[in-house]
């Protein structure tokens, strides 16, 4: 890609975005150079790389890049003989212990980013170096006694002998022969040598080797006599300690020269790393996805943002290379058409970086193999060239340089010349664009090429639709209709007198006038059109949301009321039972007291009879066993006390009454409804057994019964977060899950939208820490995607 076109599209501007989400000076310097690939193969591969980035850093976390530091001019100088300092080594052995931490991450995540960890295999380990640097240099960039075992022994020395010659000089200075000529009762250090301050009238007095004195003449710094040997001593000892430090640091400096070409590719490979790392963060700051790539030379963007125009922004439409090779976009010159521009022709140039785009699902790209743009004012004093003369040497240039399936933006083609000619020349341009097959986006206001693009095959008219009310574009793309210029509108908006405006509209021809009223039909008709549109597709999906809840709310109540009705079963049953066993036991114990036995079955017979009663009452009160199923002969009519199987909603219910004119009236969970015999049948006695099973094996418990069927006619399967503050949706949520829990329900679906990202992570940090939570993720694509998160309930 021409640096021109990466100019006017603000590619640099994105880089420097992606260069603040690199954590290295490596990935720094490679996103600065990022530059658009025209090969497939290389776009797949960085497509696959950050959307496997992406993958783990939502599920993991940031990649774990501490430490890497650039350590080329390091590695460079050992190369060289060029002795490294303690500072210089550490930071290579933090950038190797960077490089296998990096390595393990992501190899522990090989499942889910085959490709990153491939990547990571290669990054070199080097143990000896990391182990042989790490106990020679400490973390404060100092050489640690473990470096070698002479260098152990001298300080141990140094310590002894330092020891020995402070006692020396604390005996001096406590000696009271020495205290008048003493100056300060302390020991100094002078030019690495054990001074006392002494003041200088008593200096021969005192003796020794005098090495400073003070600014004001009156102390000068003696070494005594008695302890000029432990000091001559103590020097040389340091004096072989710095030899063996410097003998250690050309040994670890050789090490590193040994490892060079090893360092450099690790340093290469994890900048690389850390470049991907980067461009998954970049496209999670922008709320980006992946977009389809085909090879057929085509492309749809679906709310396409700009990603470097401020928040709020309005997502655009546009597609080109299915059904037509050139989109004219025509309209008053009020900046979305260059914006529409701008967009498509960066998105691009993202996508081939192997970046994600500001763009909604559905949206699909290709790979071009060239991108070129012409837009804004080109004027050039240097050259003393005109905006004109900029405008035609940039498409000439661009009609040399063309292949097929390139990509070619011309803002306000033909503009700044006499129109005629000007119009002329964009038809020209735009047919020899044409017969190269590039896809072509331009715009303009002359309506010569409008007539153009109606009458040209693969050229399509467009327009951004224009709000006259606040002067302003929408930037809807508006595909197949011409835009109108306005230019009355707005001068009568912005209080140009009304007879000059009328003036100029008379001195149009009957034909431009005709065209200019034709337009604004036309985008009056698209205006109200879409609206209805919008407006539709919002009520079917109200429509679609309450259907769901509705059908979730039968569904929950029939369960629990089948739950209910199963438990009263089982307590009658085990009703009767106990008053079975206490009426044999009271007349086991009235035969016992003497009484006339109780002969025959007639006691056996009465509890027989009572238990059957009971439960004859019982069934009165719950759904009557269901009858075997219709069958193409069996003509027997439903009557009340039948349970049904509602063939339209797949559930399950009974007759309240005897149906009437073809309607019968039945309860389904807790809900009494009226149906159409037609939507009816009834069940077979298997199918009303398993269904009686089912309700029996999961029934609530007495104190939750009726909370739990209050809960669930009320409760929705799904809570509506989107588009609200923090501390509003907080309280729903909370109040929601509470609820949703005593209902008894399994899962439930929180839709807090994609935006900033804010909301989601609110909502994760409640449900991490609600006691109800057993597990939360973010929802399926079918589920809202990252725009909804699905929340599992303890059991």
């Amino acid at each position: 890609m021409d640096a021109h076109t990466l100019s006017v599209l603000q590619y640099p501007q994105v880089l420097e975005r992606l260069e603040r989400c690199t954590a290295t000076p490596q990935g720094r310097q490679f996103a600065a150079a990022l530059a658009p690939s025209p090969w497939p193969e290389t776009v797949a591969e960085r497509l696959r790389e950050t959307a496997e980035a992406r993958t783990i850093i939502g599920a993991a976390g940031a990649f774990p890049l501490a430490g890497i530091s650039d350590v080329g001019p390091s590695i460079r100088g050992a190369e060289l003989e060029q002795q490294l300092t303690p500072v210089e080594l550490l930071a290579v052995m933090r950038t190797v212990a960077a490089g296998r931490q990096l390595r393990a991450y992501l190899h522990a995540r090989a499942g889910v980013a085959p490709v990153l960890a491939a990547l990571a295999a290669r990054l070199p380990l080097l143990p000896i170096l990391e182990q042989r640097i790490e106990e020679s240099i400490s973390t404060e960039g100092e050489v640690k006694d473990t470096a070698s075992p002479e260098l152990r022994r001298l300080r141990t020395e140094i310590g002894i002998v330092t020891h020995r010659l402070n006692n020396k000089l604390n005996e001096i200075l406590a000696s009271s022969r020495n205290s008048a000529w003493i100056q300060e009762f302390v020991v100094t250090v002078r030019e690495e040598r054990y001074c006392i301050p002494v003041k200088s009238e008593y200096v021969k007095a005192f003796g020794g080797i005098a090495h400073d004195v003070s600014q004001s003449g009156a102390t000068v710094f003696v070494e005594p006599s008695s302890t000029v040997p432990l000091g001559n001593e103590l020097k040389q000892m340091r004096a072989q300690q710095q030899q063996e430090i410097q003998r250690i640091l050309r040994e670890l400096t050789r090490l590193v020269a040994a490892s060079a070409e090893a360092l450099l590719s690790l340093v290469s490979i994890a900048g690389h790393l850390d470049l991907v790392h980067a461009k998954a963060q970049l496209a999670a700051e922008m709320d980006a996805t992946e977009p389809a790539v085909n090879v057929e030379a085509r492309l749809r963007y679906i709310g396409a943002r700009h990603p470097l125009l401020p928040d709020p922004v309005t997502p655009i439409d546009i597609e080109l290379g299915q059904s037509y090779k050139t989109l004219l976009i025509t309209g008053p010159n009020t900046g979305g058409k260059t914006a529409a521009l701008k967009t498509v022709g960066l998105l691009s140039l993202m996508l081939q970086a192997g970046l994600q785009i500001p763009a909604g699902a559905g949206s699909e790209a290709t790979v071009f193999p060239a991108i070129f743009a012409d837009i804004g004012d080109e004027q050039d004093l240097r050259q003393s060239l005109s905006t004109f003369s900029a405008h035609l040497k940039n498409i000439t240039a661009i009609l040399h340089d063309i292949e097929p399936c390139s990509l070619v933006l011309l803002d306000e083609i033909g503009a700044g010349t006499d129109p005629a000619e000007g119009a002329a020349l964009a038809r020209a341009i735009l047919n020899a664009l044409l017969a190269q097959q590039a896809l072509t986006i331009a715009t303009s206001h002359y309506g010569e090429l409008k007539e153009y693009a109606y009458r040209t095959p693969g050229v399509l008219n467009a327009s951004v639709e224009f709000d006259r009310d606040t002067l302003s574009p929408t930037y809807h793309i508006l595909p197949g209709t011409p835009g109108s210029s306005h230019a009355f509108h707005i001068a009568a908006r912005l209080g140009m007198p009304q007879e000059l405006i009328e003036q100029a509209r008379g001195s149009l021809s009957k034909r431009d006038q005709d065209a200019g009223q034709l337009l604004e039909q036309i985008e009056s008709a698209r205006r109200a059109t879409r609206s209805a549109q919008v407006e539709a597709e919002r009520d079917r999906d109200a429509a679609a949301d309450l259907r769901s809840a509705y059908e979730e709310r039968v569904r929950q109540a029939t369960e629990l009321r089948a739950g209910v009705q199963a438990e009263a079963r089982a307590e009658a049953r085990q009703l009767l039972q106990q008053t079975r066993t206490r009426a044999e036991a009271l007349l086991k114990q009235i035969e016992k007291r003497g009484a006339a036995p109780v002969r025959g079955r007639a006691p056996q017979q009465s509890l027989e009879r009572l238990e059957t009663e009971t439960w004859s009452d019982f069934a009165r009160e719950a759904p009557a066993p269901p009858e075997p199923e219709e069958t193409g002969g069996n003509s027997e009519p439903l009557r009340k006390g039948d349970t049904v199987r509602v063939t339209t909603l797949n559930l399950d219910g009974q007759l309240l009454e005897d149906p009437v004119n073809g309607q019968a009236a039945l309860i389904i969970g807790a809900m009494r409804v009226t149906l159409p015999l037609g939507q009816l049948r009834r069940l077979a006695k298997p199918e009303a057994k398993q269904a009686a099973r089912k309700a029996a094996s999961d029934r609530p418990s007495d104190g939750a019964r009726e909370i739990a069927m209050r809960k669930a006619l009320t409760i929705a399967p799904e809570l509506m977060l989107r588009a609200m503050r923090v501390e509003d949706a907080l309280p729903l949520l909370d109040k929601y899950l509470d609820d949703a829990f005593a209902a008894g329900m399994h899962t439930a679906r929180i839709i807090h939208g994609k935006g900033t990202g804010v909301l989601r992570r609110v909502v994760s940090e409640q449900l991490r820490e609600h006691p109800l939570v057993e597990s939360y993720r973010l929802g399926e694509s079918s589920e809202g995607g990252e725009g909804a998160t699905v929340v599992v309930f303890k059991t």
